[in-house]
């Protein structure tokens, strides 16, 4: 099988799975699925490239493109939200996963599961099945304070 097809088909998988998956909230599997993609172009370019020679090309795609986005992407995860009309603030949520200190849990909130970080001050832990309130958002996570 042409190394073009099987990269194509993993960047393309990757992507999708990055995307409806994991909403955007890993980026791993889009620097891979983009590293896939240089790839299979590289494979069509090339024509006769072999599939060891199309794999190198994907791994030092790979490595760059994360060295590259890494940094910017976090820093746009983590910006606070600027959703005009945003209604989440002081709404009440449930508790699907266990809320620490140590690490985030999850919340229902708005029909959707959400990522929950305790609220600055805010040191008790939240149990799974709990209800709590949203203190803020944060790029794509909710602070939350037990009560």
């Amino acid at each position: 099988m042409n190394p073009f097809w099987i990269f194509l088909f993993a960047g393309v998988s990757l992507l999708a799975v990055e995307m409806l998956v994991f909403q955007f909230t890993t980026f791993w599997l889009f620097f891979i699925g983009i590293g896939a993609l240089i790839a299979a172009a590289f494979a069509w370019l090339m024509g006769d490239a072999s599939f060891l020679i199309t794999t190198l090309v994907f791994l030092v795609a790979s490595a760059i493109v994360t060295a590259v986005l890494y940094a910017p992407l976090r820093r746009w995860q983590k910006q606070p939200s600027g959703i005009s009309g945003n209604n989440a603030v002081g709404q009440r949520v449930t508790v699907t996963s266990k809320v620490t200190r140590e690490s985030p849990g999850v919340v229902v909130w708005s029909g959707s599961d959400w990522q929950a970080e305790l609220a600055e001050g805010q040191y008790a832990e939240i149990e799974a099945g709990e209800s709590a309130r949203i203190v803020s958002v944060e790029g794509i996570r909710l602070r939350v304070a037990g009560g």
